[in-house]
């Protein structure tokens, strides 16, 4: 009896020791995996990379250009098909340019993109600083693959999803990965194939990557890495639409004069004030909030939107004194911007309620000119009643 408890004593303290050897090989493997990327310090010094090359997908090989920056920041420009694709993300907000989807501007990502998007990130592979991210990497023995010896390694990420890495015994770079991937918005696996990495600066970074998933493959080629290339933080935002990028020359804090129309019919200043007037982050919206006395104290927030299918601006105003909303539409004529709400109605009964306009004029980088004008003839008529003189605001 004891010479069995102590043979199972011994069985259990060789399986612990085992155990114990095989999790640390993980943290061995990764360490060297790391080094013959050129080592962690090497890593720390790097602020960004920006990579020029071609990418290939449905058998068409196009310039691409990427740039990768920490904090998860990221930038592609490259052609998937027939078609220009944009994708990005600042650190918080994932967006695309993707026509294949019908839809001319930038919109936000969904899980799978934000997946996809989260890898191409990388500066490599996701063994680096994993453990400050919240990943977990469990060792899987050795395995060949086309003749290549590897060790595999399973990667569980924070948000639980897993991907298997094998990583070459002889020289510890990557040899292939198994993920959760995106084609077309749609989780599909992918099989990625690493090769011809070369040296940049300190580090060392795979030239070729081929990816297999789905019934497509797609190859990713680079040409020429550079480092710490301080790129324009803007590149990164998610960017607004044509039609709303126009209206930047209203961006800004402003002085305002108000002039009202008094009953001689001559003009008067009502008040002088101040506005800021920004774009929503992330979102093709410009706001304008603005407080003036005319007779009585007034507060309007303004909203400026585009309609892609009418092809014109839309401008909200909401009046704290009526407390409703009147939506207004039209475009720029000539050098002016110019909406009202001859054609916006609520009631299918005819109605004698005064139309208005908005007119924006006399547009230069610091100053322009709202009208507001109104008709009670159905717009056959206008008259300018109020105006406010914009002047940029000297911090």
């Amino acid at each position: 009896m004891k010479t069995t408890l102590k043979s199972v004593f011994v069985l259990a303290v060789l399986c612990l020791i085992s155990a114990y050897s095989f999790g640390q090989s993980a943290d061995e493997i990764i360490s060297k995996h790391i080094t013959a990327h050129g080592g962690m310090k090497a890593w720390d010094k790097i602020q960004n990379l920006k990579i020029t090359g071609y990418f290939t997908a449905f058998s068409e090989r196009n310039p691409m250009t990427e740039i990768k920056a920490i904090g998860g920041k990221y930038f592609a420009d490259l052609t998937l098909g027939q078609h220009k694709v944009k994708e990005g993300c600042d650190g918080k907000i994932y967006w695309t340019i993707n026509p294949w989807f019908d839809l001319p501007f930038a919109r936000k990502m969904n899980e799978n993109e934000i997946m996809v998007t989260r890898q191409n990130a990388e500066f490599f592979t996701p063994f680096f600083k994993y453990q400050e991210r919240g990943y977990t990497v469990k060792y899987e023995g050795k395995e060949t693959i086309e003749g290549i010896e590897t060790f595999k390694l399973l990667l569980t990420r924070e948000n639980g999803l897993n991907e298997t890495w094998f990583l070459r015994t002889d020289n510890y770079l990557e040899y292939m990965s198994k993920s959760n991937w995106g084609d077309f918005a749609s989780p599909v696996d992918q099989e990625a194939v690493f090769d011809d990495f070369q040296k940049v600066g300190d580090v060392i970074i795979p030239f070729y990557v081929e990816r297999i998933f789905d019934t497509r493959n797609s190859v990713y080629e680079i040409e020429k890495a550079e480092l710490n290339i301080a790129p324009e933080p803007s590149v990164f935002e998610i960017p607004l639409s044509a039609p709303i990028q126009k209206l930047n020359f209203m961006e800004g804090t402003w002085n305002v004069v108000v002039d009202v129309l008094n009953r001689q019919g001559a003009w008067a200043n009502a008040d002088t004030t101040t506005s800021v007037i920004g774009f929503i982050t992330g979102k093709n919206i410009l706001r304008e909030t603005i407080a003036y006395t005319r007779y009585f104290p007034v507060e309007k927030t303004l909203e400026w939107t585009y309609n892609t299918d009418l092809k014109n601006y839309r401008l909200s105003v909401f009046d704290d004194i009526f407390s409703n909303t009147v939506l207004f539409q039209g475009n720029f004529q000539s050098d002016s911007l110019v909406v009202n709400n001859t054609e916006i109605s609520f009631s299918k009964e005819p109605t004698n309620a005064p139309l208005s306009k908005y007119i924006i004029s006399k547009i230069s980088e610091n100053s322009f000119l709202l009208e507001i004008a109104g008709s009670r003839d159905g717009g056959a008529n206008w008259k300018v009643s109020q105006r406010f003189i914009y002047s940029r605001k000297v911090e």
